[in-house]
């Protein structure tokens, strides 16, 4: 469901009205908008009203590409440098630190967005953590932080005459192991909300979603009823995060689907919905249009309904079937737009045509015209006029 758009009119004084459209479910969205879409500029030229828009919440801010920056030169220097010291460290033996180290590198490498730049530093980091592990007889956690070190620089192989026997036979075992993704647990509440990852649908809430995807990758959860909501982040191969939704009610939704599940034409319990979006609109005149499929998949059926005070249901003004496309959309706006000027919204006063215009005008010019043909036919021809006022005409 969605408001229409306010448009400024020039010409008589008009009254402010919110128009919400709401089309079922199973509806294509480009079938919806070629009827629904005209429909506001129509009845505008029906009715003295303006669109107003719906006043909404504005959405919370979420990230964007564009907060992870492209590492410069200062910043990669600083990453070279503590994975320098790390590497120092650990020929020293001095562990702890090193491991520090590393993951205050990782933390810097992570704040800007992946590129080729800062690849090999990632992969470097979680080469030098594996070997840690293994300092500390953890194999199968060094087995994964190879498995990403791997996915990181699929061309690399650690040389005999730098790295020890225990790492190099490490390194051949995770060569049969699959490359990594990053796994992504995503939920929301409520749940049954349907993910979307860059556009693509994969899954409702709760679910588990993959990516190989280590540029920014956009997650969004939409819910019937709901407002959408959505985050943009990175991850790199082997990370698993949880990432929960909690979903704003959408009021504008949830009417229509009090609406759409309304029996013998009764919006039971949308009436305090209605004049909420009434006051936070400031108009008292509200119409929701409701667009369905027809009876057997044929053509289009709409309902109308008005808003009424005290928070009242809205009231059915009608029902009616029409065809889709543009023809669609021109009866279905007619029909709107006479349904509430039935119910008391107000007619547009047509213009005024000019005097010269006006059949009257022409009319009464022509019989003029005509009664004075005549009058000069019979005073100036034939041999006299006669006393019984017979007029006599000379062709």
């Amino acid at each position: 469901m969605t408001p229409a758009v306010a448009r400024a009119d020039a010409g008589a004084p008009t009254e402010p009205a919110l128009l919400l459209k709401y089309a079922a479910p199973d509806l294509s969205d480009r079938s919806a908008r070629e009827v629904l879409d005209p429909i506001p500029a129509i009845v505008e030229k029906e009715l003295r009203i303006r669109w107003l828009p719906l006043p909404m919440e504005l959405p919370g801010k979420t990230p964007s590409a564009g907060e992870f920056p492209v590492p410069d030169d200062a910043a990669l220097r600083r990453i070279a440098g503590m994975v320098s010291l790390a590497a120092g460290r650990m020929e020293r033996v001095e562990g702890a630190d090193a491991s520090l180290l590393l993951e205050e590198a990782e933390k810097e490498c992570r704040s800007y967005r992946f590129t080729e730049a800062t690849r090999p530093f990632l992969a470097e980091i979680f080469l030098r953590r594996g070997i840690l592990r293994l300092w500390e007889g953890k194999t199968s956690d060094a087995e994964a932080l190879f498995s990403r070190a791997r996915a990181l620089r699929p061309a690399f192989t650690p040389d005999p005459a730098l790295f020890p026997p225990q790492v190099l036979s490490t390194w051949e075992a995770i060569g049969r192991r699959p490359v990594p993704e990053a796994e992504l647990l995503i939920e929301s509440l409520p749940s049954g909300a349907e993910i979307f990852v860059d556009g693509e649908r994969r899954g409702v809430t709760p679910a588990r979603v993959r990516t190989r995807n280590m540029t920014p990758v956009t997650i969004r959860v939409s819910h019937p009823g709901y407002r959408d909501a959505e985050t943009t982040g990175q991850w790199l191969p082997g990370d698993t995060e949880s990432l929960r939704f909690s979903l704003p009610g959408d009021r504008v939704a949830r009417l229509g689907e009090l609406l759409a599940g309304a029996s013998g034409g009764r919006g039971v319990g949308a009436g305090p919905m209605v004049e909420e979006l009434s006051a936070a609109a400031g108009t008292r005149r509200v119409a929701i249009l409701m667009l369905e499929k027809g009876a057997a998949d044929v053509g289009l059926r709409a309902r109308l309904y008005a808003g009424r005070p005290a928070g009242l249901d809205p009231a059915l003004l009608g029902e009616t079937s029409f065809p889709g496309g543009k023809e669609g959309a021109e009866i279905s706006g007619k029909w709107v737009a006479d349904s509430l000027a039935a119910d008391g919204w107000p007619r547009a006063e047509r213009p005024e045509r000019p005097w010269y215009k006006s059949p009257w005008f022409w009319g009464v010019f022509l019989a003029i015209g005509v009664a004075s043909a005549f009058g000069a036919g019979g005073g100036g021809g034939g041999s006299g006029g006669s006393s019984g006022g017979a007029v006599a005409v000379n062709f």
